[in-house]
């Protein structure tokens, strides 16, 4: 596995590509989405450990999404369950690491926020856990700003790390703190990419907000509200899909270690 260098306007394409790959297989990408959501949720409604299931399950269930957009690329309509792909690998011995990696991502979160208490004496960690009144005063108070600042720089490591540990852990074999090394640098040597990447969906987000404001007057007002949701939907599917390519223009598979193959169409297809 060697990790290139991607030059910047990769960025930009990662972002259309994301809507492409979708495209292929609409129905069924969605799908997925809606049960990925499904599956890191699901788990919240647990006392205690519910508030950080969905951090721990995360790159599992990454990584089978992963494979569903690899699948789809491919021609081939992936199946629902190839989101716990992750999780079923080496009959069930692949999520082990997986929950590790899930770990943790889920302690240096945790550590982010609880950091971030000291500017606002822990406002920020209670939105992230829930356990804060929707009326609490504390939500108006300058602080807050100046927390979220604190855990956006703290938690911006966290997430380059992220990024490529599940596959690395899943189709490398690699440990999953050298996974996260590996992530890290291989995001920081493509910082330019990333930055295009990330300013680009930004700029989809403001686009397709801006569309709406304009349209608003143009729409019954019951016909917007119901727009949002499948919209929101879509462009969530959208960016799950664009993590594919950035993997695939930035990671060099070698001959022992890439993704798994993908499986042939089904009998009758």
């Amino acid at each position: 596995m060697q990790v290139t260098r991607a030059p910047a306007r990769l960025g930009w394409r990662w972002v259309t590509e994301g809507f492409t790959l979708l495209r292929r297989h609409p129905l069924a990408l969605l799908g997925i989405t809606v049960l990925f959501l499904f599956s890191v949720m699901l788990p919240s409604v647990l006392p205690v450990i519910g508030q950080f299931a969905p951090l721990i399950l995360m790159p599992a269930l990454s990584v089978g999404y992963m494979q569903a957009v690899r699948t789809s690329a491919a021609g081939r309509m992936p199946s629902p369950w190839t989101l716990y792909d992750g999780l079923r690998a080496q009959k069930w011995r692949g999520a082990r690491p997986l929950l590790a990696l899930g770990a943790i991502n889920c302690l240096l979160t945790v550590l982010a926020l609880a950091c971030s208490s000291v500017a606002d004496g822990g406002t920020l960690f209670r939105i992230a856990t829930g356990t804060i009144a929707g009326d609490d005063p504390a939500l108006g108070e300058r602080e807050l700003a100046f927390a979220a600042v604190i855990f956006l720089l703290l938690y911006t490591p966290v997430q380059m790390a992220m990024w490529y540990a599940p596959v690395f852990v899943a189709w490398h074999r690699l440990h999953p703190v050298k996974a996260l090394f590996y992530s890290l640098v291989g995001v920081w040597r493509n910082r330019s990419a990333f930055a295009v990447y990330l300013f680009g969906w930004i700029a989809v987000a403001i686009a397709l907000s801006i569309a709406l404001q304009l349209a608003k007057p143009l729409l019954p007002g019951s016909l917007l509200p119901l727009l949002l949701s499948p919209l929101s939907l879509v462009m969530l599917a959208a960016l799950y899909c664009s993590f594919w390519p950035s993997y695939r223009d930035v990671v060099e598979d070698g001959p022992e270690g890439g993704p798994p193959p993908i499986p042939p169409p089904a009998s009758g297809l």
